[in-house]
């Protein structure tokens, strides 16, 4: 199974990619940001071209019709992203409000609903993350049989 995480910066896709790995006994795929969240970054940091973006709905639909994938989509409020990226010594070059907006446009336009876990990492723990995700990806495999 591929497993996809989606999600702007200091939303918890590189925590929660490890400690889903870890939990699953690393027997999955994981992808940070796929070709929906390439093209996003694309249109927000002001690089997309006509051609990129074929590419990108192209490289979607291919793992649309693979069938085998999951995407979780981290999502987390702006003010505890800031908080993150302050922790970190990061500023953020781009609207959040505006960027998170564009990226759940395309999560929900790219890829089937019932394959993908929005998950808002805000007030959650990594645990409780970590739950939903395993949760959701059995959900998706007896969806599949």
């Amino acid at each position: 199974m591929w497993v996809i995480f989606e999600g702007l910066d200091k939303a918890g896709k590189t925590t929660l990619e490890w400690e889903f790995l870890k939990a699953t006994n690393f027997k999955h795929v994981v992808i940070d940001r796929g070709p929906v969240g390439y093209m996003t970054f694309d249109k927000i940091l002001g690089r997309e071209t006509k051609l990129g973006n074929q590419e990108f709905i192209h490289q979607a639909r291919k793992i649309m019709k693979s069938g085998d994938f999951m995407v979780v989509y981290c999502t987390v409020e702006k003010e505890a992203a800031e908080e993150r990226l302050t922790l970190h010594g990061e500023t953020c070059p781009y609207d959040y409000t505006k960027a998170q907006k564009l990226y759940r446009n395309n999560v929900r336009r790219y890829y089937k609903p019932e394959k993908t876990l929005e998950l808002d990492t805000t007030n959650k723990s990594i645990d409780e993350c970590v739950e939903l995700i395993v949760e959701k990806l059995k959900e998706v495999q007896q969806g599949e049989l």
